[in-house]
């Protein structure tokens, strides 16, 4: 079937009808050749090029295109145009207006063809119907399809965006196009393949520098569940996860993520029972991630075979200043590991042994260990056994150290005779600044020893030392009271101790039964009716006192305990009141009475201590007169 085109040059075209006989309409613009339009062509314009030559092997339809892209002309896409171009001869060919600009020429939006349209309105219109109609007639609907190809798959490709072949990663991989700092999204995603319930205060949490989740029951799944998040986040410097009963299994899960973590420093995994599996594997993330500097694994049931995991962490890691190992199992086997670590790692700054169960033999290894080392400045190995070979270890420790300066050897079994060797290390010492040696089996003679080294040692820089409840003489009060005005050393014990009446038998020099003594004491009586009536001494206080004035006269005093019924004569009644009117102003106050009531307390103590003493020597007495029945029946005689 011909072709428009091919009819069109047979009957010739009506623009070639009307333009005969008639010239040219004069243009004011000179007319200019369309220079050829060169561009580089992507894969997309190529594949966009060979379907249009396949619908169009003139090539007219791209021309056009490249056409529109110079000149900014929106009709030349359109049919008419089309047809009007494919009616000229190869001599008539498309040619634009340039204006003469200053910086040279640039198109003008008139096309024309031959000369200017724009002279020429009519007859383009006239032209313009004819086409359009033999187009119509010819193509049908599949005018505007035709018209399409090529402009339009260009147009679509140059507003083609890149970044929707970006989304579609993020859709097929969304993990790897994971920005969350937090690890929010990895956490919940990971709670719902393990099938655990994620932990609200978690999420709340997870952009505060300290995580303090303690006694949450993770579990070994929760603690999982909450290491999936913590390998990427960038926030968390310090965890705290103590009495979460993670085990081991969860201390191993920890241990896989924060093996290349930069940001967490302090590690707490109190009370979660890890054992020796967990421990070894927490020694092994410290022997390569060096960041995390203070560890604390209390109350884990670690045994002496992980023992030697810390000790090859302790010599390979040179950053770790803090190690928390108490309440654990510890005995002197891992008492010889440590004393090793000690020799070796310089730069661990506290160490906690406490509450483990290391012997005399282990004790005595950390003590030569402590004599050498250069480090620590911190040690705490109370609630051990230390006893009087510990002790004698501790002495030299104390004379060689000089970089240890707070030590803790409460509830180490360190007997009376013991307190010489701490006194002659304490002697030569001029770094320690904190003693606790408390709740040991030591007397008032010992603590006046090692109050007595202190006040020797002119070097001394002690500012506090700890006897507990250790009840003192009086000379260790006066000592501690110059101590304290001249270095401003604070002592803590039990308190002092009063001057006992003692009564002795006839002949022999020795005390008589001191309980005895005691009961007879008026304020004994007084305090015998309060504890019987179950009274307080505020009570007792407000009974006495008639005339609310807060103090007890002598008066009332007097008709108080009569009308109370306390077996207390005139004489005993003056008496208490000279033992409670402190300041000598003829009354007692609820101060007083108090102090009073404390002075009767320590009385008992010492009562009491003396009565255990004498029946010792009584006993030895015994022992002594099976082998002399004469001395024995002396004694009885006397």
């Amino acid at each position: 079937m011909p072709s428009a085109r091919d009819r069109s040059a047979k009957a010739g075209t009506p623009r070639q009808k009307s333009s005969q006989g008639k010239s040219p309409a004069p243009s004011d613009d000179p007319p200019l050749v369309l220079p050829s339009h060169q561009r580089s062509e992507s894969p997309d314009s190529r594949v966009s090029s060979a379907r249009s030559r396949r619908t169009d092997p003139a090539g007219l339809i791209t021309d056009l295109t490249r056409l529109k892209e110079i000149t900014h002309d929106a009709r030349i896409q359109s049919p008419s145009y089309r047809k009007l171009l494919d009616d000229f001869g190869p001599d008539e060919l498309p040619q634009t207006g340039f204006l003469d600009e200053q910086d040279g020429l640039e198109p003008r939006d008139t096309v024309f063809f031959g000369g200017d349209i724009e002279g020429r309105p009519q007859e383009i219109e006239d032209d313009i119907e004819d086409i359009d109609d033999e187009l119509e007639d010819e193509f049908g609907e599949d005018l505007d399809n035709i018209s399409s190809i090529g402009s339009d798959d260009e147009a679509k490709a140059a507003e083609y965006d890149t970044d929707l072949e970006v989304d579609a990663e993020k859709l097929i991989f969304p993990d790897r196009y994971d920005h969350d700092t937090s690890g929010k999204s990895a956490y919940l995603k990971k709670c719902e393949e393990i099938g655990v319930q994620p932990i609200t205060f978690f999420l709340k949490h997870m952009h505060d520098t300290e995580l303090v989740m303690k006694y949450h029951s993770l579990g070994p799944q929760g603690m999982k569940a909450i290491a999936t998040p913590l390998e990427v986040n960038t926030v968390i410097e310090k965890i705290d996860l103590e009495g979460n009963y993670i085990l081991g299994e969860g201390a191993t899960y920890l241990t896989r993520v924060l093996r290349e973590n930069v940001y967490v420093t302090e590690l707490v995994l109190c009370d979660n029972k890890i054992g020796n599996e967990g421990a070894k594997a927490i020694c092994e993330l410290l022997s390569e991630n060096k960041t995390i500097i203070h560890l604390n694994l209390t109350g884990n049931d670690i045994e002496d075979s992980a023992a030697e995991a810390f000790y090859e962490m302790l010599t390979r890691n040179a950053s770790i200043k803090t190690l928390m190992l108490r309440h654990n199992m510890f005995e002197d086997v891992g008492a010889q590991w440590f004393s090793d670590s000690m020799n070796e790692n310089v730069t661990l700054e506290t160490l906690d042994l406490s509450f483990n169960r290391f012997q005399n033999k282990g004790c005595v290894l950390l003590a030569q260990a402590l004599k050498d080392n250069v480090g620590l400045k911190y040690l705490d190995i109370s609630m051990n056994g230390f006893g009087l070979e510990g002790a004698r270890a501790l002495e030299g420790a104390l004379k060689e150290n000089k970089y240890l300066t707070d030590l803790n050897i409460s509830y180490c079994r360190i007997p009376d005779e013991a307190a010489v060797h701490i006194a002659g290390g304490l002697q030569h010492n001029d770094t320690l600044e904190n003693l606790n040696i408390g709740y040991n089996p030591l007397q008032e003679d010992g603590a006046d020893k090692i109050m007595t080294a202190i006040q020797v040692n002119q070097s001394s820089v002690l500012k506090l030392i700890d006897f507990g409840v250790l009840m003192v003489k009086k000379s260790f009060k006066a000592l501690e009271d110059q101590l304290a005005e001249e270095r401003g050393l604070k002592t803590i014990y039990g308190g002092v101790l009063p001057d006992c009446p003692r009564t002795k038998l006839r002949g022999e020099g020795r005390e008589i039964d001191a309980m005895k003594m005691l009961l007879r004491d008026p304020m004994s009586k007084l305090k015998a009716y309060v504890e019987k009536e179950g009274y307080r001494m505020l009570d007792l206080l407000k009974s006495f006192d008639r005339d609310n004035s807060f103090t007890i006269s002598l008066e009332e005093l007097k008709e108080g305990i009569r009308r109370c019924n306390i077996d207390l004569s005139d004489p005993q009644i003056s008496q208490l009141m000279r033992q409670l009117d402190k300041d000598g102003n003829g009354e007692i106050d609820f101060s007083e009475l108090l102090q009073g009531n404390d002075e009767l307390i320590l009385k008992k103590r010492a009562a009491k201590k003396w009565q255990q003493a004498h029946d010792k020597t009584l006993e030895e007495t015994q022992m002594e007169a099976k082998s002399e029945p004469k001395t024995y029946m002396s004694t009885i005689d006397t």
